[in-house]
């Protein structure tokens, strides 16, 4: 994998590709606004010029508002969720970021079923709506409540259903996997589930991995980041993971705990 961490944009967003440069990183996923917001102020065209020159050569992942989720029962959460992935598509396409990774939703009241079909519709409608955007990724979760995706063939689901499978990707995270009952905390689990995603997503729609440790137990349907080795993961797996052929390319990106600095001290253990 290509070496990145979650870098802050403390400052200013052009300072997160300074800081990557700074830390020897190749690349990397920020936010672009607050995460936990609906709406967001655009960004000056005089920033976002300057962002694109600082990132030049780097692979710079953004990651969508928590708040997103298309498969709702209620109504205003789906509209203001399609008026936040646009807005985040046009800030990422407007700051040249190759990758946008989502989290799917949580389907209530709804039913797998209904919620991937929500969810596939949304996404069918909204992407080839903004011209120049990033390829989506649908992150995989750990599976608390009706959350969709803890299993990997859900986000094959949603991408199949979307009729529009060349604008989709995934996004893997460790920890959530781990929570979901996948076990890679060893290294013939890590080959396996290797094996299992390359078999069900297709290496080649990876489009980043998240890198991260567990506070919890395997298949405990809760995500909890830890540093690498100090979590329920362990070392081992992770850095099969990191250092597989099978995702050669592939951004890997540490989301563990704590400033830039501690993220980068956990990538570099990795190989």
């Amino acid at each position: 994998m290509i070496r990145g961490i979650h870098v802050s944009t403390a400052g200013g967003i052009i300072k997160a590709p300074r800081r990557l440069r700074e830390f020897g990183m190749e690349s990397g996923q920020i936010f672009t606004a607050n995460q936990r917001r609906w709406s967001n102020k655009e960004i000056p065209a005089s920033v976002a010029d300057g962002f694109r020159e600082a990132s030049e050569g780097l692979i710079i992942v953004s990651h969508a508002s928590y708040l997103i989720n298309f498969a709702s029962a209620n109504p205003e959460v789906v509209e203001k969720s399609r008026v936040a992935l646009v807005e985040e598509l046009n800030r990422c396409r407007a700051l040249g970021i190759r990758f946008l990774v989502m989290h799917p939703g949580a389907h209530q009241k709804a039913g797998l079923e209904k919620g991937i079909e929500m969810i596939a519709s949304a996404l069918r409608e909204l992407l080839p709506s903004v011209e120049d955007r990033p390829v989506l990724l649908l992150e995989n979760t750990a599976g608390a409540g009706t959350t969709i995706g803890c299993r990997i063939e859900e986000l094959s689901a949603i991408r199949d259903s979307s009729g529009i499978p060349e604008l989709i990707g995934y996004c893997i995270d460790t920890a959530h996997a781990h929570g979901a009952g996948y076990t890679i905390d060893s290294l013939s689990g890590a080959t396996d589930f290797a094996d299992t995603v390359d078999r069900i997503l297709g290496r080649e729609n990876i489009g980043a991995f998240h890198l991260n440790d567990s506070k919890v137990e395997c298949n405990s349907r809760r995500d909890r980041h830890e540093h690498f080795g100090k979590g329920k993961i362990g070392i081992e797996g992770l850095r099969l993971l990191f250092q597989s052929p099978v995702f050669d390319g592939v951004p890997g990106i540490a989301e563990t705990p704590g400033s830039d600095g501690d993220r980068v001290e956990d990538i570099l253990r990795l190989g």
